[in-house]
């Protein structure tokens, strides 16, 4: 069996690309730069050559623009990399029975703070950024062979876990969110979770997340903790005025994921804990802001 990892140098993707490697799976990857396979997702007619040439027998598809202002910016860039390219991958699954993997996100809900959403929930097109993901699901769910995954991850490489790592680590001023729930797991549990869920039969929409549901504020004041930090300065905010208006009530209903993988997601405490220990084995160079800045 080989893999296409398309996006293998993202924050995911190169966490899937080592989860692959690990259980002895040939795994390709595929990026912009950096990886051993060089395309531009955009590039329809190249990425259908890239998977001409390949022997792959599976897809994981972790290529996405999560910058919602800058989807919203252009939503013609937001179409073109986080939906476009999910049609070619569709066609190549149902010509081939090849099996694609398609990850997607969390920012589709409306309704209770702490509302688990399982994967039959209404969708919302809230911001360019959820429009042009559930337009790739739908184009992911035309192959039979597809399943679509929904989630909310964080690393201490990048993004919001190195953000918040280094904010707290630094005593930056923090607004933290009271009014935006997520799901959020450890970027390497969702990679096993990926991969794990490859070699299943399933097919559709399926949650892959923590089984805790909690606000940004709650989940800074978990990683503090974890950190042996007590952030006496950290002050409570509201995500209710951001710009592009975002979902706020993203939770998920995991039960599904782990009724297939026979085994529980992990918590909030867990994912905490893994975003320290990934901290602790790596030397990274913080992209955080130096100036005030509100948790996002």
């Amino acid at each position: 069996m080989s893999v296409l990892v398309l996006g293998a140098t993202g924050l995911l993707g190169t966490e899937v690309m080592a989860v692959l490697q690990e259980r002895g799976i040939r795994a390709l990857g595929a990026a912009r730069s950096g990886a051993d396979l060089q395309i531009d997702v955009t590039n329809q007619m190249g990425l259908f050559r890239l998977l001409c040439q390949t022997d792959a027998t599976a897809v994981i598809n972790c290529v996405a623009n999560v910058n919602l202002a800058a989807c919203e910016a252009d939503q013609e860039m937001s179409y073109r990399v986080n939906a476009a390219p999910v049609a070619v991958l569709a066609a190549w699954c149902q010509q081939t029975e090849g099996r694609l993997i398609h990850v997607s996100t969390d920012q589709f809900f409306r309704g209770e703070p702490r509302e688990k959403h399982d994967e039959t929930a209404l969708v919302h097109m809230i911001n360019a950024y959820g429009a042009s993901k559930f337009t790739a699901e739908t184009m992911a769910r035309e192959a039979p062979n597809s399943l679509v995954v929904r989630t909310n991850i964080c690393g201490a490489k990048k993004g919001f876990g190195r953000w918040a790592i280094d904010n707290l680590t630094h005593r930056t001023p923090i607004g933290a969110f009271t009014d935006y729930f997520t799901s959020t797991m450890h970027v390497r549990a969702c990679a096993e979770g990926l991969v794990d869920l490859m070699a299943t039969g399933e097919t559709g929409v399926i949650n892959l997340a923590s089984r805790d549901v909690s606000s940004k504020e709650e989940f800074m004041q978990a990683l503090a903790a974890e950190l042996g930090i007590n952030p006496d300065w950290m002050v409570q905010s509201s995500a209710r005025d951001m710009t592009p208006e975002r979902a706020l009530s993203c939770g998920l209903d995991v039960s599904r994921a782990e009724a297939v993988l026979g085994r529980a997601m992990p918590t909030l405490s867990d994912t905490v804990r893994s975003l320290v220990h990934e901290d602790a084995q790596c030397v990274t160079t913080t992209n955080s802001a130096s100036a005030t800045v509100r948790l996002a």
